[in-house]
This record gives structure tokens, sequence and C-alpha cells, in this order.
């Protein structure tokens, strides 16, 4: 139930991308589980190692998750980025962190689809 309702977050923070963005990157996060204890992402690790025990093809949810894990981090760290741009000299602007962080999140969904196929 947790990992699908992650699932169907990532999907809305998608499709709604361009108006979470505008809540800055902690705004993201936030929808990832990496800031604040309301998202179904929070503590999603635990929920993930009980359905690979219970997997048809174990292994492949196991390398998948390995993958999700890694996404997940490499989303929130863009969005962590974004916060803190700006400042002097020709600073990064936060849409380009945040474009990066959209390339992790559409990478993980990719990853969430291969984990339910091995369920």
């Amino acid at each position: 139930a947790q990992f699908d309702a992650a699932v169907a977050i990532t999907d809305r923070l998608l499709k709604d991308w361009d108006t979470v963005t505008k809540g800055g990157g902690d705004a993201i996060r936030k929808e990832l589980g990496t800031v604040g204890t309301g998202s179904p992402f929070y503590q999603i690790n635990k929920a993930i190692r009980v359905l690979q025990n219970d997997a048809d093809d174990p292994v492949a949810f196991g390398d998948a998750s390995e993958q999700f894990e890694i996404r997940l981090a490499g989303a929130d760290a863009m969005a962590y980025s974004a916060i803190f741009t700006g400042g002097s000299g020709k600073p990064t602007p936060p849409a380009v962190y945040f474009e990066k962080s959209k390339v992790e999140v559409e990478a993980l969904r990719q990853v969430e689809a291969e984990m339910i196929q091995a369920l």
C-alpha cells in the first residue's frame, strides 16, 4: 500500500511538476519524503524490504530497488541544490536544478515500473 501510494505521488509530481516547483526545492523534497513525514516516500525502504521478500522475482526487484534508492537520492540532491542557488557571480538558476531533479524523478518512475513488474 505504501509503495503504491509512493508510485501515485511520483505520477502526480511529474504531472504537476511546474506547479510543485513554484514552491521551491523543499516542495519537491516534501513530495519525495525527504522533508517532513507526510509523504508515502517517508521511510519507504522498510516497505520495499517487505515487498522484496514477497516478490515473484526477488532478484529483479532487489536490483530495481537499489536503483530506486539511487534515483530518489539524486532527485532529492538536485532539489536541495536548487535551494542554495543564487548569490554573486554567475549563479546557476534554480530552474537548472529543478530540471535535473525532474530527470531523476522520471528515472525513478521507470524503476518503479520495473519493481512493479517483478512483484
